[in-house]
């Protein structure tokens, strides 16, 4: 029987022990590995848009990208197999994701900086020339997405507020732009109890236009992401701080998850 040889690799000398990193190099590294890692998944959800749009609905575009895709018969079969290993619910929103860069790029927009997250944030303006001007600017200023989305939010709040402001249906002076507004701060929605009950009480949140609902339902989750993900490092704070009051010249780094 013949051997097969196993090149052994020597043991690591001390001189050889990769160095500790510094945190600053900790930092650019992990940053670069998750923008890489955005960047492939986009471009694969963007890829799998492309992919349905072509072999699923085969150009009916008037379907492919109504507020629910999943209506369509094929579509429906295709979210519902048991082989697929994406996120069914997320199909609708990369396809409409996709018709739309084909859009722009039809109406001779460069799209050649936007990613996915970037078209989907462009999928809350309804004005076509407003997307298209949104679209150009943030391709040629090279906008993070989380900034164009941030664009797209305040022209959003703004509109809402001029066209909901006099809506008569809204319980006292309650108005569209006074629920945003509460939304967009804390603080804010601590202090206002009318806004606290609104929100609580689904016959008043029925009586707002779809499209503030949604974007309401948007702002709350983005509110909820921020208070959550900011206690540890609002624990960590107040630790500190007490800590120099009783005299510590060196606040302990306590990590946020001992606090």
């Amino acid at each position: 029987m013949s051997q097969i040889a196993i090149e052994q690799s020597p043991a690591n000398t001390s001189s050889e022990v990769a160095k500790t990193l510094t945190d600053a190099q900790a930092t650019e590294i992990v940053g670069e590995i998750n923008e890489l890692a955005l960047e492939t998944v986009e471009r694969g959800m963007l890829e799998i848009g492309d992919l349905i749009l072509n072999k699923v609905f085969q150009g009916s575009l008037g379907e492919a990208t109504s507020r629910n895709p999943l209506k369509s018969k094929s579509m429906k079969q295709i979210a519902d197999h048991k082989q697929l290993r994406v996120d069914r619910r997320r199909l609708g929103e990369w396809v409409r994701a996709a018709n739309l860069r084909q859009q722009l790029i039809a109406k001779s927009v460069d799209c050649s900086n936007l990613s996915y997250s970037h078209f989907a944030a462009l999928l809350r303006v309804k004005d076509d020339n407003k997307r298209q001007t949104l679209a150009a600017t943030a391709n040629e200023k090279q906008w993070k997405a989380r900034h164009l989305a941030n664009q797209v939010s305040e022209m959003n709040k703004a509109e809402v507020a001029e066209g909901d402001a006099q809506e008569s249906d809204l319980p006292s002076d309650m108005t569209a732009g006074r629920l945003l507004t509460a939304l967009a701060n804390p603080r804010i929605l601590m202090e206002d109890k009318e806004a606290q009950r609104f929100l609580g009480n689904p016959q008043d949140l029925e009586k707002l236009s779809f499209d503030v609902r949604m974007q309401v339902a948007r702002d709350a989750t983005e509110l909820f992401k921020c208070m959550v993900g900011s206690m540890d490092l609002l624990k960590l704070a107040k630790k500190n701080i007490a800590l120099i009051e009783l005299g510590l010249s060196e606040p302990v780094d306590v990590q946020a998850d001992e606090v």
